[in-house]
């Protein structure tokens, strides 16, 4: 149960300012609502995605008919519902000793309840942006990408990959390195505490401060939070000469030797694009569907967009076509030559991925339920004295064709 903390302290006394505050979080537009993927909705359990295909033979004329060899195939992939819930319980009734108490009612039973400016607060602020930040990690990450919000994780029992998992762990979906220009070796990686650690590279022209940078086939037996380097994206604080000071503590005796280091920013960012565009077959490039606008994107986390917003803003004189007013709108989809750049909120760091809207599954009975909260006052029903919080929600994502979404990340 949720009972009104003061965390750092409780002063009712000097002059109250007049809003309420809350430490920042990412608040994504929405798949469904930016075009990003195709809903099926009012789904209670399962959703059946069929595919039909058929090749065609060019054969030799001939005065007898002689059909061709081979069957129609048809193909399926399922949307299974999963369900899950917030629950939250409020006592409020600390409120009595805190600024708010100017704002209650007069009566004993009162101190029981919330103003209504906190309500509205905790509803409009607190719960709603939070649900639907969850959300959205749940769609691309899966369970275990909702802690990574900062403000949410995921308890519930049933099994939730999420679309970046999924395309990960499927053999038939083509994964690619990132191009030499995101890259470069690591010689050694010095265990440390926090903002002491340091990994040096064979270049460190193209690495600033801020970058996020993933370590992939480091040896040694280093962990950072008690999980192996490798693998891992660690956050640059300083660069001096070739070496990296990373924000995150290093441990393990015996220090990596070899690896390589993987970053996108500003100096980089065009390079790794052009050679993702040119990467991408002509049939899923050209591709319009009936979602959104249609078009095939490239999917890319807050940083990478960033990346080439600045890069855009640095050319200068020779930047012709490139820097138009809407590669810096935060809110929209970037246009790069034919199709479009797209910022996701929540995502992999240095992980681009390809698909047209028209390929990717939402599933859902009621897009609205992802941010609707119930909330109930039980003390005229129950004679408990606090405020319940619930919603619910039933969501599944998916892809129909494996060979249609493409991954670009370190390896």
């Amino acid at each position: 149960m949720a009972i009104i903390n003061f965390p750092n302290g409780n002063t009712y006394n000097g002059k109250l300012y007049a809003e309420y505050l809350t430490p920042a979080i990412l608040a994504p537009a929405g798949l469904v609502n930016r075009g990003l993927v195709t809903p099926v909705e009012t789904v209670k359990n399962k959703e059946v995605l069929r595919g039909v295909s058929r090749a065609i033979e060019f054969q030799q004329p001939s005065a007898m008919f002689t059909a061709q060899s081979g069957n129609i195939d048809l193909s399926e992939r399922v949307l299974e519902m999963k369900a899950y819930e917030v629950m939250d319980q409020i006592d409020a009734e600390l409120l009595r000793t805190t600024w708010e108490s100017e704002q209650q009612r007069v009566g004993d039973f009162e101190d029981y309840k919330l103003t209504p400016e906190l309500y509205n607060f905790l509803l409009e602020r607190i719960y709603v942006p939070r649900m639907a930040l969850a959300n959205e990690a749940l769609y691309i990450l899966g369970k275990a990408g909702v802690a990574s919000t900062g403000v949410a994780s995921a308890t519930f029992s049933a099994a939730y990959t999420g679309l970046l998992p999924q395309i990960i762990a499927d053999a038939n979906a083509p994964k690619f390195a990132l191009p030499p220009s995101a890259a470069t070796a690591i010689t050694a990686v010095a265990s440390g505490a926090a903002n002491a650690a340091t990994v040096t590279v064979a270049s460190a022209a193209n690495i600033i401060p801020g970058d996020r940078v993933t370590l992939i086939g480091t040896n040694g037996n280093q962990t950072i939070g008690g999980v192996t380097i490798a693998g891992q994206t660690v956050t640059v604080l300083t660069v001096a000469g070739n070496v990296l000071t990373i924000q995150e503590a290093v441990t393990g005796a015996t220090p990596a030797s070899t690896g390589t280091a993987f970053f996108i920013n500003q100096n980089n960012v065009m390079a790794v694009l052009t050679s993702i565009y040119m990467s991408i077959p002509q049939r899923v490039k050209k591709q319009i569907s009936s979602t959104g606008n249609g078009r095939t994107k490239i999917h890319v986390s807050d940083r990478v967009a960033d990346a080439y917003r600045v890069a855009n803003g640095l050319i200068s004189g020779s930047g012709g076509g490139f820097t138009r007013e809407s590669y810096f709108a935060q809110d929209a989809l970037i246009p790069y030559l034919d199709i479009d750049l797209v910022a996701m909120p929540v995502w992999n760091d240095n992980q681009l991925c390809v698909f047209n809207p028209g390929n990717v599954f939402l599933g859902f009975d009621l897009l609205s339920d992802e941010v609707y909260a119930r909330v109930l006052y039980l003390g005229d029903v129950t004679g408990d004295d606090v405020y319940r919080v619930k919603n619910r929600m039933k969501s599944d994502i998916t892809y129909k064709y494996s060979n249609e979404v493409f991954l670009y990340r370190p390896q």
